[in-house]
């Protein structure tokens, strides 16, 4: 089973996004460590990329049930 890792933030993570496909990490620093961590471990991770830019962390807090506790990640950037 793989371990999850979401990404959560501004403009820095959301970087392109498409926020129509859950598993699109964009093309900044979520999609080298997708990149990096798939290579290195195949099958070991799934990636969320939750970023929006314009956030601040009053609007990551407004959204925290449906960002992250519901989706339950092992690990959280």
């Amino acid at each position: 089973m793989s371990k999850l890792i979401l990404f959560q933030g501004d403009s820095i993570t959301d970087c392109g996004r498409n926020r129509d496909d859950i598993r699109s990490t964009g093309v900044g620093y979520t999609h080298m460590v997708k990149g990096q961590l798939g290579c290195e471990y195949p099958g070991m991770y799934d990636f969320i990329n939750k970023g929006i830019g314009g956030n601040r962390i009053v609007d990551i807090y407004a959204r925290i049930k449906s960002d992250i506790i519901n989706l339950k990640p092992d690990y959280m950037s």
